[in-house]
Order: structure tokens, then C-alpha cells, then sequence
């Protein structure tokens, strides 16, 4: 529907989208695979953003000037994490906290063991508890449980059916046990480049 809306005001773009993969930028077709639902790249503008102070630098100062922003990184994080409390990341605790309560808001109807249609005001949606989809896209993208999955939770519970801790339906992802496997490394520090060894230059052989 909305490409038949954009070929009718502007032609030109439908063309161009036409001819790329739909995969490749819009969400309706995104695997789900890399549990993002994010179109930008953001992550990438956000690291590039740090390297202004090394991109005028000769290679090995550049190099120098990453490995120790790195460090530094990997120290702050660790920071985070020792005083981070619960199943999930900090982050992911303040999404999931707003997730259920919307969830709260929501009407739902049992069709089955594993099915479930959730209604709000203005939309209506069909969660499948089983698979860990909703016609929503955002839990199958995501890998976090949508308001619509977290109010079917909420119907199961009060049905008596075991669902255990609501955590336990998110991804893990986004698990603080995750996050600090991700950053259990080091980058080792190096002395100066006084202490070096020289490098040794080949021998440059003269054609007689």
C-alpha cells in the first residue's frame, strides 16, 4: 500500500526503491535475524564520531589513539555493568518496564493454547506465544516481546497457564549475562615507542 501511494506521488523514488532488494530497507521484509528493527546507522556514526581526533594523525599515532579510546570503552562498560541489577541490561530494562506498561492498556482474547488477538484503540494484532511472533513485526524483529505478546502473557497468567518469569521471554540479547560476555576481553597495554625494537629494513639487492 504505501508503494503504491509513493509510485502515485513521486515516481522517480518508486523506481529507485524498486530496484533494491526489499530486505535491505524496509522492516516488513528484515529477517529478524539481527534482532534490531533499526534502519539507521547510528552505531556507526557514533563510533566514527570518536575518531575525529585520530583521522588527521599518522597511521601509527591513529592506530595508538584507537586501541586506547577502546580501552577505555571496554573500562566504562565494565563500570556499568558491576553496578547493574537484574536479568537484563539497564537499557533493555527501561524498554521492557514501558513494554508491560502498555501491555496494561490492552484487550485480549484467548483463540487457542498459543494464539491470542490483542486489541487497543486504534489497531489489532494476532500473537502466536509458540512461535514468539506477532503481526505487529516488533517481537519477531526485535526479539523483545511487543505490548501485544506481553499482554497475551498477562492473559495467560491469569488463566493459570505457566509462563514462568516474563524475562525469560526476552531474547538474550538483551541479558546483562550477555552484554558482559561481550565486553570479557582486555586490550592489552603496550609500552612506548621508545622501548620498540627497531624494525630491520630488507636488504635491497642492486641489479648489476
Amino acid at each position: 500500500m504505501a508503494m503504491e501511494e509513493t509510485k502515485k506521488t513521486n515516481l522517480d523514488m518508486f523506481l529507485w526503491l524498486s530496484e533494491i532488494p526489499a530486505a535491505r530497507w524496509t522492516r516488513s521484509h528484515f529477517s529478524g535475524r539481527a534482532k534490531s528493527d533499526m534502519l539507521l546507522n547510528n552505531l556507526c556514526e557514533s563510533f566514527n564520531n570518536q575518531l575525529v581526533g585520530a583521522r588527521d594523525k599518522p597511521i601509527i599515532k591513529c592506530l595508538e589513539y584507537i586501541r586506547e579510546y577502546l580501552t577505555m570503552r571496554i573500562v566504562t562498560v565494565k563500570k556499568t555493568q558491576a553496578i547493574a541489577r537484574g536479568p537484563l541490561t539497564p537499557q533493555a530494562t527501561k524498554a521492557w518496564d514501558e513494554i508491560q506498561t502498555e501491555a496494561r492498556k490492552l484487550t485480549v482474547m484467548m483463540v487457542d493454547e498459543v494464539t491470542y488477538q490483542v486489541k487497543s484503540l486504534r489497531s489489532q494484532c494476532v500473537v502466536n506465544v509458540e512461535d514468539r511472533t506477532c503481526t505487529c513485526r516488533r517481537w519477531d524483529l526485535t526479539g523483545m516481546p511487543c505490548k501485544h505478546a506481553v499482554a497475551a502473557l498477562y492473559n495467560m497468567i491469569e488463566n493459570n497457564k505457566h509462563v514462568g518469569p516474563l524475562e525469560k521471554w526476552v531474547d538474550k540479547a538483551y541479558w546483562l549475562d550477555t552484554w558482559k560476555k561481550v565486553y570479557n576481553h582486555q586490550i592489552r597495554p603496550i609500552p612506548g615507542s621508545d622501548m620498540w625494537a627497531p624494525s630491520k629494513c630488507p636488504t635491497i639487492i642492486t641489479p648489476p
